[in-house]
Protein backbone atom coordinates (compact mmCIF):
# COMPACT_ATOMS: atom_id res chain seq x y z
CA UNK A 1 0.00 0.00 0.00
CA UNK A 2 2.82 2.36 0.93
CA UNK A 3 4.60 1.55 -2.35
CA UNK A 4 1.41 2.23 -4.38
CA UNK A 5 1.02 5.60 -2.68
CA UNK A 6 4.61 6.54 -3.53
CA UNK A 7 4.05 5.56 -7.19
CA UNK A 8 0.85 7.64 -7.33
CA UNK A 9 2.58 10.67 -5.84
CA UNK A 10 5.47 10.27 -8.26
CA UNK A 11 3.12 10.08 -11.26
CA UNK A 12 1.26 13.17 -10.07
CA UNK A 13 4.52 15.04 -9.67
CA UNK A 14 5.58 14.03 -13.19
CA UNK A 15 2.24 15.23 -14.61
CA UNK A 16 2.49 18.55 -12.75
CA UNK A 17 6.05 19.06 -13.93
CA UNK A 18 5.01 18.28 -17.50
CA UNK A 19 2.16 20.78 -17.27
CA UNK A 20 4.48 23.40 -15.81
CA UNK A 21 6.98 22.78 -18.61
CA UNK A 22 4.24 23.02 -21.24
CA UNK A 23 2.98 26.29 -19.74
CA UNK A 24 6.48 27.74 -19.67
CA UNK A 25 6.84 26.94 -23.36
CA UNK A 26 3.34 28.05 -24.32
CA UNK A 27 3.14 31.37 -22.44
CA UNK A 28 5.54 34.12 -23.47
CA UNK A 29 6.45 37.50 -22.03
CA UNK A 30 5.41 39.59 -25.03
CA UNK A 31 3.17 39.34 -28.07
CA UNK A 32 4.69 38.25 -31.36
CA UNK A 33 1.94 40.08 -33.25
CA UNK A 34 1.11 43.62 -32.17
CA UNK A 35 -0.96 45.57 -34.70
CA UNK A 36 -3.37 48.45 -34.67
CA UNK A 37 -6.80 48.13 -36.27
CA UNK A 38 -7.89 50.73 -38.82
CA UNK A 39 -11.35 50.55 -40.36
CA UNK A 40 -12.01 52.87 -43.28
CA UNK A 41 -15.14 53.66 -45.33
CA UNK A 42 -13.64 51.60 -48.15
CA UNK A 43 -13.57 48.53 -45.89
CA UNK A 44 -17.21 49.06 -44.92
CA UNK A 45 -18.12 49.59 -48.57
CA UNK A 46 -16.54 46.31 -49.67
CA UNK A 47 -18.27 44.40 -46.87
CA UNK A 48 -21.58 46.00 -47.79
CA UNK A 49 -21.20 45.02 -51.45
CA UNK A 50 -20.71 41.37 -50.48
CA UNK A 51 -23.76 41.48 -48.22
CA UNK A 52 -25.85 43.30 -50.83
CA UNK A 53 -24.90 40.77 -53.51
CA UNK A 54 -26.20 38.02 -51.25
CA UNK A 55 -29.37 39.90 -50.28
CA UNK A 56 -30.41 40.94 -53.76
CA UNK A 57 -29.17 38.15 -56.01
CA UNK A 58 -28.97 34.91 -54.05
CA UNK A 59 -32.16 32.86 -53.84
CA UNK A 60 -32.91 29.71 -51.80
CA UNK A 61 -31.20 26.70 -53.33
CA UNK A 62 -28.77 28.78 -55.38
CA UNK A 63 -25.07 28.06 -55.45
CA UNK A 64 -23.27 31.34 -54.77
CA UNK A 65 -19.76 32.60 -54.13
CA UNK A 66 -18.34 35.32 -51.90
CA UNK A 67 -14.86 36.57 -52.77
CA UNK A 68 -12.99 38.37 -50.00
CA UNK A 69 -9.65 40.03 -50.65
CA UNK A 70 -6.66 38.78 -48.69
CA UNK A 71 -6.23 42.20 -47.05
CA UNK A 72 -9.86 42.17 -45.86
CA UNK A 73 -9.48 38.65 -44.45
CA UNK A 74 -6.43 39.87 -42.54
CA UNK A 75 -8.25 42.99 -41.35
CA UNK A 76 -11.29 41.00 -40.17
CA UNK A 77 -9.12 38.59 -38.19
CA UNK A 78 -7.19 41.43 -36.54
CA UNK A 79 -10.40 43.33 -35.77
CA UNK A 80 -12.00 40.26 -34.12
CA UNK A 81 -8.84 39.53 -32.09
CA UNK A 82 -8.76 43.14 -30.93
CA UNK A 83 -12.50 43.31 -30.26
CA UNK A 84 -12.96 40.07 -28.33
CA UNK A 85 -9.51 39.26 -26.98
CA UNK A 86 -7.74 42.64 -26.79
CA UNK A 87 -5.03 41.11 -28.92
CA UNK A 88 -3.79 41.06 -32.50
CA UNK A 89 -3.95 38.67 -35.42
CA UNK A 90 -2.47 38.27 -38.87
CA UNK A 91 -3.65 36.05 -41.72
CA UNK A 92 -1.34 35.45 -44.69
CA UNK A 93 -3.01 33.80 -47.67
CA UNK A 94 -1.14 31.89 -50.34
CA UNK A 95 -2.16 29.57 -53.15
CA UNK A 96 -3.81 26.61 -51.44
CA UNK A 97 -2.83 27.47 -47.88
CA UNK A 98 -2.91 30.10 -45.16
CA UNK A 99 -0.87 30.95 -42.08
CA UNK A 100 -2.62 32.41 -39.05
CA UNK A 101 -0.81 34.25 -36.25
CA UNK A 102 -2.63 35.24 -33.07
CA UNK A 103 -1.40 37.00 -29.91
CA UNK A 104 -3.71 37.31 -26.92
CA UNK A 105 -2.97 38.59 -23.40
CA UNK A 106 -3.61 36.18 -20.54
CA UNK A 107 -6.61 38.07 -19.21
CA UNK A 108 -8.80 35.22 -17.96
CA UNK A 109 -6.33 33.62 -15.55
CA UNK A 110 -3.95 35.28 -13.08
CA UNK A 111 -0.81 34.72 -15.17
CA UNK A 112 1.14 37.51 -16.80
CA UNK A 113 2.08 36.90 -20.39
CA UNK A 114 0.72 36.19 -23.83
CA UNK A 115 -0.55 33.27 -25.81
CA UNK A 116 1.15 33.41 -29.20
CA UNK A 117 -0.40 30.96 -31.63
CA UNK A 118 0.72 30.10 -35.14
CA UNK A 119 -1.36 27.73 -37.26
CA UNK A 120 -1.17 26.59 -40.85
CA UNK A 121 -4.23 25.65 -42.87
CA UNK A 122 -4.25 23.86 -46.21
CA UNK A 123 -6.94 23.53 -48.84
CA UNK A 124 -7.79 19.82 -49.14
CA UNK A 125 -10.60 18.74 -51.47
CA UNK A 126 -12.08 22.21 -51.37
CA UNK A 127 -12.17 22.42 -47.57
CA UNK A 128 -9.71 24.00 -45.10
CA UNK A 129 -7.74 21.49 -43.06
CA UNK A 130 -5.60 22.35 -40.04
CA UNK A 131 -2.05 21.16 -40.60
CA UNK A 132 0.04 22.39 -37.68
CA UNK A 133 -0.30 24.44 -34.52
CA UNK A 134 2.41 26.06 -32.43
CA UNK A 135 1.64 27.77 -29.12
CA UNK A 136 4.57 29.90 -28.05
CA UNK A 137 7.60 27.62 -28.25
CA UNK A 138 5.44 24.51 -27.91
CA UNK A 139 4.79 22.64 -31.18
CA UNK A 140 1.73 20.42 -30.89
CA UNK A 141 2.11 16.90 -32.34
CA UNK A 142 0.23 16.42 -35.62
CA UNK A 143 -1.90 13.66 -34.10
CA UNK A 144 -3.02 16.00 -31.31
CA UNK A 145 -3.62 18.85 -33.78
CA UNK A 146 -5.88 16.71 -35.96
CA UNK A 147 -7.72 15.32 -32.94
CA UNK A 148 -8.37 18.83 -31.61
CA UNK A 149 -9.57 19.97 -35.05
CA UNK A 150 -12.04 17.07 -35.26
CA UNK A 151 -13.25 17.71 -31.72
CA UNK A 152 -13.76 21.39 -32.51
CA UNK A 153 -15.81 20.57 -35.60
CA UNK A 154 -17.94 18.13 -33.58
CA UNK A 155 -18.53 20.85 -31.00
CA UNK A 156 -19.61 23.30 -33.70
CA UNK A 157 -22.05 20.81 -35.18
CA UNK A 158 -23.81 20.44 -31.84
CA UNK A 159 -25.14 23.98 -32.37
CA UNK A 160 -27.92 24.33 -34.97
CA UNK A 161 -26.67 27.65 -36.32
CA UNK A 162 -23.06 26.51 -36.78
CA UNK A 163 -24.14 23.17 -38.23
CA UNK A 164 -26.35 24.92 -40.80
CA UNK A 165 -23.48 27.22 -41.73
CA UNK A 166 -21.04 24.35 -42.13
CA UNK A 167 -23.51 22.33 -44.18
CA UNK A 168 -24.05 25.27 -46.55
CA UNK A 169 -20.32 25.49 -47.36
CA UNK A 170 -19.46 23.65 -50.57
CA UNK A 171 -15.96 24.83 -51.31
CA UNK A 172 -13.34 27.17 -49.93
CA UNK A 173 -10.49 28.23 -52.19
CA UNK A 174 -7.37 29.88 -50.82
CA UNK A 175 -5.19 32.02 -53.05
CA UNK A 176 -2.66 34.78 -52.62
CA UNK A 177 -5.19 37.46 -53.58
CA UNK A 178 -8.45 36.30 -52.06
CA UNK A 179 -10.51 33.84 -50.08
CA UNK A 180 -13.34 32.40 -52.18
CA UNK A 181 -16.29 30.83 -50.38
CA UNK A 182 -18.79 28.82 -52.42
CA UNK A 183 -22.04 28.06 -50.60
CA UNK A 184 -25.57 26.89 -51.24
CA UNK A 185 -28.09 29.21 -49.58
CA UNK A 186 -30.82 27.28 -47.80
CA UNK A 187 -33.20 30.22 -47.68
CA UNK A 188 -32.69 32.20 -44.49
CA UNK A 189 -31.82 31.70 -40.87
CA UNK A 190 -34.05 29.58 -38.72
CA UNK A 191 -35.78 31.09 -35.73
CA UNK A 192 -33.56 29.07 -33.44
CA UNK A 193 -30.44 30.36 -35.16
CA UNK A 194 -31.46 33.99 -34.78
CA UNK A 195 -32.70 33.57 -31.23
CA UNK A 196 -29.50 31.85 -30.14
CA UNK A 197 -27.55 35.04 -30.86
CA UNK A 198 -29.34 36.71 -27.92
CA UNK A 199 -29.27 34.87 -24.60
CA UNK A 200 -32.23 34.42 -22.27
CA UNK A 201 -31.31 37.27 -19.92
CA UNK A 202 -30.89 39.69 -22.81
CA UNK A 203 -34.25 38.68 -24.27
CA UNK A 204 -35.87 39.36 -20.91
CA UNK A 205 -34.32 42.81 -20.79
CA UNK A 206 -35.39 43.63 -24.33
CA UNK A 207 -38.97 42.52 -23.62
CA UNK A 208 -39.05 44.64 -20.46
CA UNK A 209 -37.94 47.82 -22.24
CA UNK A 210 -40.10 47.11 -25.28
CA UNK A 211 -43.14 46.83 -23.02
CA UNK A 212 -42.36 50.17 -21.38
CA UNK A 213 -41.75 51.83 -24.74
CA UNK A 214 -45.01 50.46 -26.15
CA UNK A 215 -47.03 51.72 -23.17
CA UNK A 216 -45.40 55.16 -23.35
CA UNK A 217 -45.91 55.46 -27.12
CA UNK A 218 -49.68 55.19 -26.73
CA UNK A 219 -49.74 58.11 -24.28
CA UNK A 220 -47.26 60.32 -26.16
CA UNK A 221 -47.61 62.44 -29.28
CA UNK A 222 -46.98 61.09 -32.77
CA UNK A 223 -44.05 63.51 -33.10
CA UNK A 224 -41.76 63.49 -30.08
CA UNK A 225 -38.15 64.54 -29.31
CA UNK A 226 -35.58 61.86 -28.59
CA UNK A 227 -34.87 63.63 -25.29
CA UNK A 228 -38.37 62.61 -24.14
CA UNK A 229 -38.11 59.00 -25.36
CA UNK A 230 -34.87 58.09 -23.59
CA UNK A 231 -35.41 59.16 -19.93
CA UNK A 232 -38.29 56.76 -19.01
CA UNK A 233 -36.34 53.74 -20.21
CA UNK A 234 -33.03 54.87 -18.73
CA UNK A 235 -34.80 55.56 -15.44
CA UNK A 236 -35.87 51.90 -15.37
CA UNK A 237 -32.33 50.86 -16.36
CA UNK A 238 -30.97 52.83 -13.40
CA UNK A 239 -33.42 51.17 -11.01
CA UNK A 240 -32.54 47.70 -12.30
CA UNK A 241 -28.81 48.45 -12.06
CA UNK A 242 -28.78 48.87 -8.28
CA UNK A 243 -28.16 46.05 -5.81
CA UNK A 244 -25.70 44.16 -7.97
CA UNK A 245 -27.48 44.68 -11.28
CA UNK A 246 -25.62 44.91 -14.57
CA UNK A 247 -25.74 48.58 -15.59
CA UNK A 248 -23.89 47.93 -18.86
CA UNK A 249 -26.34 45.23 -19.96
CA UNK A 250 -29.35 47.33 -18.95
CA UNK A 251 -28.04 50.31 -20.93
CA UNK A 252 -27.39 48.17 -24.00
CA UNK A 253 -30.89 46.73 -24.00
CA UNK A 254 -32.56 50.13 -23.52
CA UNK A 255 -30.47 51.68 -26.32
CA UNK A 256 -31.25 48.84 -28.72
CA UNK A 257 -35.01 49.03 -28.11
CA UNK A 258 -35.02 52.81 -28.66
CA UNK A 259 -32.80 52.49 -31.75
CA UNK A 260 -35.15 50.01 -33.42
CA UNK A 261 -38.15 52.20 -32.56
CA UNK A 262 -36.49 55.34 -33.94
CA UNK A 263 -35.53 53.53 -37.14
CA UNK A 264 -39.04 52.10 -37.50
CA UNK A 265 -37.78 48.50 -37.50
CA UNK A 266 -39.33 45.65 -35.50
CA UNK A 267 -37.19 43.69 -33.07
CA UNK A 268 -38.51 40.52 -34.70
CA UNK A 269 -35.87 41.13 -37.38
CA UNK A 270 -33.27 39.86 -34.90
CA UNK A 271 -35.53 38.01 -32.45
CA UNK A 272 -38.55 36.16 -33.95
CA UNK A 273 -40.40 35.88 -30.63
CA UNK A 274 -40.58 39.69 -30.51
CA UNK A 275 -43.42 39.44 -33.05
CA UNK A 276 -45.65 38.61 -30.07
CA UNK A 277 -44.34 41.40 -27.84
CA UNK A 278 -46.23 44.64 -27.18
CA UNK A 279 -46.00 46.91 -30.21
CA UNK A 280 -45.13 50.57 -29.95
CA UNK A 281 -47.36 53.04 -31.77
CA UNK A 282 -45.64 54.60 -34.80
CA UNK A 283 -43.88 57.83 -33.88
CA UNK A 284 -41.75 60.37 -35.69
CA UNK A 285 -38.85 60.89 -33.30
CA UNK A 286 -36.72 63.96 -33.78
CA UNK A 287 -33.44 65.31 -32.47
CA UNK A 288 -33.16 69.08 -32.49
CA UNK A 289 -36.17 69.14 -34.80
CA UNK A 290 -34.90 66.62 -37.37
CA UNK A 291 -35.79 62.95 -37.58
CA UNK A 292 -32.65 62.12 -39.60
CA UNK A 293 -30.50 63.28 -36.69
CA UNK A 294 -32.40 60.96 -34.32
CA UNK A 295 -31.81 58.02 -36.67
CA UNK A 296 -28.09 58.79 -37.04
CA UNK A 297 -27.70 59.23 -33.28
CA UNK A 298 -29.47 56.05 -32.19
CA UNK A 299 -28.05 53.81 -34.93
CA UNK A 300 -24.52 54.90 -33.96
CA UNK A 301 -25.28 54.52 -30.25
CA UNK A 302 -26.53 50.96 -30.74
CA UNK A 303 -23.53 49.97 -32.87
CA UNK A 304 -21.11 51.43 -30.32
CA UNK A 305 -22.93 49.78 -27.40
CA UNK A 306 -23.01 46.33 -28.98
CA UNK A 307 -19.86 46.46 -31.11
CA UNK A 308 -17.39 49.28 -30.70
CA UNK A 309 -16.64 52.90 -31.50
CA UNK A 310 -14.30 52.19 -34.41
CA UNK A 311 -16.94 50.21 -36.31
CA UNK A 312 -19.60 52.84 -35.62
CA UNK A 313 -17.37 55.66 -36.89
CA UNK A 314 -16.44 53.82 -40.08
CA UNK A 315 -20.07 53.01 -40.89
CA UNK A 316 -21.14 56.61 -40.28
CA UNK A 317 -18.45 58.04 -42.53
CA UNK A 318 -19.17 55.44 -45.22
CA UNK A 319 -22.82 56.47 -45.29
CA UNK A 320 -21.92 60.13 -45.77
CA UNK A 321 -19.59 59.32 -48.65
CA UNK A 322 -22.31 57.19 -50.25
CA UNK A 323 -24.79 60.05 -49.82
CA UNK A 324 -22.41 62.44 -51.53
CA UNK A 325 -22.34 60.11 -54.54
CA UNK A 326 -25.90 58.83 -54.76
CA UNK A 327 -28.08 60.33 -52.06
CA UNK A 328 -28.78 63.60 -50.29
CA UNK A 329 -25.13 64.62 -50.18
CA UNK A 330 -22.25 64.65 -47.70
CA UNK A 331 -23.34 66.32 -44.47
CA UNK A 332 -21.05 67.21 -41.58
CA UNK A 333 -24.08 67.71 -39.34
CA UNK A 334 -25.04 64.05 -39.93
CA UNK A 335 -21.51 63.11 -38.89
CA UNK A 336 -21.98 65.26 -35.77
CA UNK A 337 -25.11 63.22 -34.94
CA UNK A 338 -23.18 60.00 -35.65
CA UNK A 339 -20.31 61.02 -33.38
CA UNK A 340 -22.64 62.15 -30.59
CA UNK A 341 -24.51 58.85 -30.76
CA UNK A 342 -21.28 56.87 -30.84
CA UNK A 343 -19.96 58.64 -27.74
CA UNK A 344 -23.31 58.13 -26.01
CA UNK A 345 -23.24 54.39 -26.73
CA UNK A 346 -19.60 54.16 -25.72
CA UNK A 347 -20.16 55.94 -22.41
CA UNK A 348 -23.16 53.68 -21.71
CA UNK A 349 -21.03 50.52 -21.65
CA UNK A 350 -17.35 51.40 -21.26
CA UNK A 351 -17.36 50.75 -17.50
CA UNK A 352 -19.73 50.34 -14.57
CA UNK A 353 -18.97 53.84 -13.28
CA UNK A 354 -19.50 55.37 -16.72
CA UNK A 355 -22.76 53.45 -17.23
CA UNK A 356 -24.18 54.66 -13.91
CA UNK A 357 -23.00 58.21 -14.56
CA UNK A 358 -24.77 58.29 -17.93
CA UNK A 359 -27.97 57.01 -16.32
CA UNK A 360 -27.80 59.84 -13.79
CA UNK A 361 -27.24 62.45 -16.51
CA UNK A 362 -30.23 61.24 -18.54
CA UNK A 363 -32.75 60.93 -15.72
CA UNK A 364 -31.77 64.21 -14.04
CA UNK A 365 -33.22 66.16 -16.94
CA UNK A 366 -32.54 65.83 -20.64
CA UNK A 367 -32.85 68.25 -23.54
CA UNK A 368 -32.06 67.80 -27.20
CA UNK A 369 -29.13 70.19 -26.78
CA UNK A 370 -27.63 67.68 -24.33
CA UNK A 371 -27.54 65.05 -27.09
CA UNK A 372 -26.88 66.99 -30.31
CA UNK A 373 -24.08 69.55 -30.65
CA UNK A 374 -24.44 72.85 -32.45
CA UNK A 375 -24.76 72.01 -36.14
CA UNK A 376 -26.36 74.91 -38.01
CA UNK A 377 -23.00 76.21 -39.31
CA UNK A 378 -21.81 72.79 -40.54
CA UNK A 379 -21.88 72.17 -44.33
CA UNK A 380 -24.43 69.66 -45.56
CA UNK A 381 -25.97 68.21 -48.73
CA UNK A 382 -22.65 68.42 -50.61
CA UNK A 383 -22.30 66.44 -53.82
CA UNK A 384 -19.10 64.48 -54.36
CA UNK A 385 -17.79 67.25 -56.62
CA UNK A 386 -18.61 70.01 -54.13
CA UNK A 387 -17.09 68.05 -51.26
CA UNK A 388 -13.87 67.56 -53.22
CA UNK A 389 -13.71 71.22 -54.21
CA UNK A 390 -14.23 72.45 -50.65
CA UNK A 391 -12.36 69.83 -48.63
CA UNK A 392 -10.28 67.78 -51.07
CA UNK A 393 -10.86 64.47 -49.29
CA UNK A 394 -10.97 62.88 -45.86
CA UNK A 395 -7.20 63.10 -45.32
CA UNK A 396 -6.82 66.85 -45.89
CA UNK A 397 -6.23 69.55 -43.22
CA UNK A 398 -9.57 71.17 -44.14
CA UNK A 399 -11.50 67.98 -43.46
CA UNK A 400 -9.53 67.19 -40.31
CA UNK A 401 -10.15 70.72 -39.03
CA UNK A 402 -13.89 70.28 -39.50
CA UNK A 403 -13.79 66.92 -37.69
CA UNK A 404 -11.82 68.46 -34.82
CA UNK A 405 -14.49 71.15 -34.46
CA UNK A 406 -17.19 68.46 -34.33
CA UNK A 407 -15.25 66.41 -31.77
CA UNK A 408 -14.85 69.43 -29.51
CA UNK A 409 -18.55 70.18 -29.65
CA UNK A 410 -19.50 66.55 -28.99
CA UNK A 411 -17.10 66.33 -26.04
CA UNK A 412 -18.79 69.38 -24.48
CA UNK A 413 -22.27 67.79 -24.44
CA UNK A 414 -23.68 67.69 -20.90
CA UNK A 415 -24.81 64.07 -21.13
CA UNK A 416 -21.25 62.97 -21.80
CA UNK A 417 -19.65 64.80 -18.89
Amino acid sequence: MHKLLLISISLLAVVLLALAAALSLAIEDRPRIERQVTLTPEHIGRAKRIIDAHRYWVRPGMLAAANITSSDVDLAANYLAHRFGKGSAQVILADGNAVIHLSLPMATIPINGYINLAASVMEVDGKPQLQSVQVGKLMLPDVLTQALALQFMDWLRQSDEYKAGLDSLKRIKLSRNELSIVYRWAGGFSKGMRASIIDKQERERLLHYQSILAANSIRNEAVIPLSEILPPLVRVAAARSVNGGDALAENRAAILVVAFHVLGVSLKRILPEAANWPRAAPQNITLDGRDDFAKHFMASAAIAAYADTMLSDAIGLYKEIEDSLHGSGFSFNDIAADRAGTKFGEKAVISEASALQLQHRVVSGLKDADLMPLWSDLPEFMSAMEFKQRFGGIDTPAYQGMMQKIEQRVAALRVLQ
